[in-house]
């Protein structure tokens, strides 16, 4: 058994924050599994942590603050906007590290 680790940003929120929508067709479902079914990615602050722990979201490019133009920015708008809709909660934009 090994630990392995990565990192980025992710717009999102953290799993504390976030509750699956109420569908009569998903209540067997675990939140981790409705946010995979509904392209999210998942980053987990340690090793083994609950939902409660990870952020939620959609990835996004980690580049350098001077190669930041409105192609990037309009692709962090558009993930916003959708987290949103999905989940009702507003996303923030998370650098983070991924442990697994």
């Amino acid at each position: 058994m090994g630990i392995d680790y990565s990192g980025g940003m992710i717009i999102g929120e953290i799993g504390s924050k976030l509750g699956m929508p109420e569908n009569p067709d998903e209540e067997d479902l675990e939140f981790h599994e409705w946010a995979e079914e509904n392209g999210m990615d998942r980053m987990s602050l340690h090793y083994d942590a609950d939902d409660d722990y990870c952020y939620y979201g959609f990835e996004v490019d980690d580049i350098p603050v001077e190669d930041i133009d409105s192609g990037w920015l309009d692709l962090v708008k558009a993930k916003a906007k959708k987290f949103e809709e999905l989940t009702g909660v507003k996303a923030k934009l998370i650098g983070t590290q991924n442990i697994w």
